[in-house]
């Protein structure tokens, strides 16, 4: 599980729920921020859940947003507890609480002006959990053709769930060592039967953690390629846009 903040007053709590409990059940959950000063704030979470297509068997992946009436205080420090509940999905006469630290926040971790701050890239991309016997010549050209393609302030996250064998890393280690690539071991998650590899997970980790260190996030396959026609340009598509706000 992980969470962020979205901002002066709000988060993002990511995490693995039961699959027969959202199924059959309605689970829900409360946000609550225990301020270091004393005070504390309570709501009600906003809960996205993503399709699994029928594949997940034990799992689902739950996206709870936490967005409080005013901002907490950075220079205190505090902590957000996220209170999750069957709302009887089990047995209907019995109501289980558990009480999850989402996140601890140090005094002065945080400063409202680093939502509004200029983002450190123009693109960024979210990979998806990385398994089975990966090509290196395939990563090979697909790194390289992709870096080129978003140019300099760039970077690329890539997600190991097994798929980053040594042949692999020897292609990625070089774009690492000049900024463009991090590899997050992901593989540890596999114990736990979700769809395809736990991505929504993945993803959606990737999108709250850096969602303010770039203009534009992509999120595709390292088997799919962005093709512009003709003279157009990365740039001039994405100006299009705009007003939009659309991730792709």
């Amino acid at each position: 599980m992980s969470a962020y903040r979205g901002g002066p007053n709000t988060f993002a709590v990511i995490g693995l729920s039961s699959k027969p409990l959202h199924d059959y059940g309605h689970p829900t959950y409360n946000c609550e921020y225990q301020s270091n000063n004393g005070s504390h704030f309570a709501v009600s979470g906003q809960k996205l859940s993503f399709q699994d297509f029928g594949f997940a068997r034990a799992y689902v992946v739950v996206v709870v947003n936490c967005t409080f009436p005013t901002g907490t205080d950075s220079s205190t420090g505090g902590r957000l507890l996220l209170h999750a509940s069957t709302n009887g999905g089990y047995d209907r006469d019995i109501n289980s609480i558990d009480t999850i630290i989402a996140l601890n926040e140090p005094p002065n971790s945080w400063h409202p002006s680093q939502f509004l701050a200029p983002p450190k890239y123009d693109y960024f991309y979210c990979g998806s959990s990385l398994f089975g016997n990966l090509s290196p010549q395939r990563v090979r050209e697909w790194i390289a053709y992709h870096i080129r393609l978003f140019g300099t302030k760039s970077h690329f996250v890539f997600n190991d769930a097994g798929g980053i064998h040594p042949e692999v890393m020897g292609v990625l280690l070089p774009w690492i060592d000049l900024g463009f690539v991090t590899i997050h071991d992901i593989k540890y998650q596999e114990e736990f039967d979700g769809f395809y590899h736990n991505q929504m997970l993945i993803l959606n980790d990737c999108l709250h953690r850096h969602q303010f260190d770039t203009k534009w996030m992509f999120f595709f396959d390292v088997d799919e390629y962005i093709f512009l026609p003709g003279e157009s340009s990365l740039d001039s598509i994405m100006e299009t846009l705009k007003e939009t706000r659309i991730i792709l």
